[in-house]
């Protein structure tokens, strides 16, 4: 199941999937928490979301290193915040790039901290405690960017041209607190929470005035050209109040009067989840921290901070789906294993089958002989009509070619370490129905290693086993595989590639041991 954990400067919310029930806690309570956190199923996957004020969020130039440069430069910043009181980070290339006044080509650098929290890094220690899985954890601002590039974009089927202009989006938190953020060229630049007061008359106009300064501020920075348009994009839960931004914008002059290009858009986060939202919460009270529960339960989008705890954890859950990949390729294994074996042994049954119905047949085609020349012949004329069919019988069944090829395999092996063959050919010396044989046998003698007493010795015993063979009457070794008057090797020697077996020749004449 997959739970999502919200975290503020005042406490915490716990989302779970599919349920709309939402269990909140303040950062006092410590004992409920704790429990809390046990009753969690082992099987849980947790993501956290990160939307305080103590995140420290900016940019900096840094000069444009080469790739193999890049990782070295990260680790060496990274180094400088390993601190108690900063407790996650994230130092990255941007892959923004320009050219400074001096000519030296620079790279964006994003580098965004978390100052370390009491109440927070012991909730995290918590989490490590109890043993939940941590698969994911978040910044507010850069999942809000997430949103905006894929909802927002998607909603209002923006080109890629349109998403990269520079923005100003302000979202609502809850029912005084937003959060601006200023986009350019598709990154975030600047983030901040505002908090509206509680006895404002007018909320609309309050909330104009703040977005009027922050555009103010924004320009101060010099982030981009002075005559540059910026767009305005307002994610709220309030129809009423979006419908009279529009006009309170223009009477402020965020807004130009005049058709110039820009965007202004003012949209509700329902508009925005309606086919994908899993808390049932009012209309009006579905602000940006529902709504990036749901953008993460259905989107999935990539994890921003990551601590030791958490790289366990994904080694742990990619090790889990490794075994259970393996398993199931083993199982695959040992199934298709089973079909085979199964197919094989269907195939042994019909072949013995034939087998057993080519044996009636013969011993059919015998009876049948015997009646044709019962009353034909003496019986000492049957008797060998009957020999000569069984024997004829006897050689389609057992016997293919004029010696016996099993004692032959019996040699091979007992000399498979140092004799590999490469070929057999066999004739028959006379015509019809001769008894003699001539084999001539092609094979290799291995390993060879510069000598020859070895690779002969292993030739000469092959041949001497060849010998003893029944039906065998000469064996010849035509051509050896070293010369005996050490005149080979020193031949193979000047080769331009070294030489690791030798080929020989042997040739047999047999005499079948049984007549045809």
């Amino acid at each position: 199941m997959k739970t999502v954990f919200y975290l503020t400067d005042e406490g915490l919310a716990c989302y779970k999937e599919n349920e709309s029930l939402v269990d909140t806690f303040k950062w006092e309570d410590i004992e409920p928490i704790e429990l809390y956190l046990t009753s969690l199923s082992e099987k849980t996957h947790v993501s956290i979301v990160i939307d305080v004020v103590d995140e420290d969020i900016y940019f900096e130039w840094a000069p444009k290193l080469l790739p193999w440069e890049k990782k070295a430069f990260l680790d060496r910043r990274k180094a400088r915040f390993e601190s108690e009181e900063i407790i996650l980070n994230v130092v990255q290339w941007t892959n923004h790039n320009k050219e400074s006044d001096g000519g030296r080509k620079e790279e964006l650098l994003l580098i965004s901290l978390l100052a370390n929290n009491e109440a927070f890094s012991g909730f995290l220690n918590k989490l490590e405690e109890a043993q939940i899985l941590v698969t994911h954890l978040y910044s507010k601002p850069f999942l809000l960017v997430d949103y905006f590039k894929k909802r927002v974009k998607s909603y209002l089927k923006w080109s890629k041209n349109e998403l990269e202009q520079p923005f100003l989006v302000v979202s609502r938190l809850s029912e005084y607190t937003f959060r601006q953020m200023f986009l350019y060229e598709g990154q975030l630049r600047i983030s901040r929470l505002v908090e509206l007061e509680h006895d404002a008359i007018d909320m609309m106009q309050t909330l104009v005035n703040e977005t009027k300064l922050a555009v103010a501020y924004v320009r101060s920075q010099n982030l981009l050209p002075a005559e540059t348009k910026i767009n305005l994009l307002f994610l709220d839960s309030n129809e009423a109040l979006l419908k009279g931004l529009f006009d309170s914008s223009r009477q402020e002059g965020i807004v130009s009067e005049e058709n110039d290009g820009s965007i202004f858009s003012a949209l509700t986060f329902n508009e925005l989840g309606k086919q994908n939202q899993y808390y049932g919460c009012e209309k009006t009270q579905y602000f940006s921290q529902p709504a990036m529960v749901d953008f993460i339960l259905n989107e999935k989008p990539n994890t921003f901070y990551s601590n030791s705890y958490i790289e366990k954890i994904k080694a742990f859950l990619v090790g889990r789906k490794l075994f259970i990949g393996i398993n199931i390729l083993l199982l695959l294994g040992g199934l298709y294993y089973i079909v085979i074996a199964g197919v094989d042994s269907v195939v042994s049954w019909e072949k013995q089958g034939l087998l057993e119905q080519n044996i009636s047949e013969h011993q059919t085609e015998i009876t049948r002989l015997k009646e044709v020349v019962k009353f034909q012949d003496d019986a000492q004329h049957v008797k060998a009509s009957v020999e000569f069919s069984e024997a004829v019988l006897h050689l389609k069944l057992n016997r293919v070619i004029n010696f016996d090829i099993q004692q032959w395999s019996v040699v091979f092996a007992q000399h498979e370490q140092h004799i590999h063959l490469f070929q057999m050919d066999w004739k028959t010396l006379n015509r019809f129905d001769s008894r003699n044989s001539e084999i001539i046998l092609t094979a290799w003698v291995f390993p060879f290693y510069d000598t020859y007493k070895d690779p002969v010795q292993w030739v000469d015993d092959f041949v001497e086993d060849f010998k003893g063979l029944p039906g065998v009457e000469s064996v010849e070794l035509q051509e050896e595989p070293l010369n005996r008057d050490l005149s080979q090797p020193l031949i193979i020697e000047v080769t331009k590639e070294p030489v690791d077996a030798l080929p020989f020749t042997v040739k047999i004449r047999v005499k079948d041991v049984e007549p045809k």
